[in-house]
């Protein structure tokens, strides 16, 4: 999509700091990260936001998770002190979507707390609960 940052990472135009890359997902460092680990989980299809999501996608979001969780952890991330979520439109700085992973959650100042919580930001636990209740 024109004007994307993030497809431009995806095709290889823009550069950033890669971590995984599949078929489906490509994850990589968070330009202005919020914590000592912040990770951008973005797919490859362009998705504008999580308002586009529908019931269908819930597996695709879990799948997000699971990256999420495997890539924090083999890189000396802690699951168990972070924050995984997408930020909600109006917030949204790229209209693509993406899942931020943030460890550790407990090492966040005040001020990139403020920029994770609601209603700036959704835990991906509750967008896959809202897929699953549609």
């Amino acid at each position: 999509m024109a004007d994307c940052v993030f497809c431009e990472i995806i095709s290889g135009q823009e550069e950033a700091t890669l971590f995984f890359e599949n078929d489906d997902f490509i994850i990589f460092k968070d330009v202005k990260p919020a914590s000592k680990y912040h990770l951008q989980v973005v797919p490859k299809k362009h998705i504008r936001n999580i308002h586009y999501l529908k019931p269908q996608d819930k597996d695709f979001v879990e799948e997000m998770l699971v990256l999420s969780r495997y890539i924090l952890e083999l890189n000396g991330g802690d699951c168990n002190d972070a924050r995984i979520g997408f930020h909600c439109p109006p917030y949204t700085s790229v209209n693509h979507l993406h899942l931020h992973v943030i460890s550790p959650e407990s090492e966040m100042r005040a001020y990139q707390r403020s920029r994770f919580e609601s209603p700036k930001f959704k835990l991906v636990e509750d967008v896959i609960s809202q897929l699953s209740k549609q």
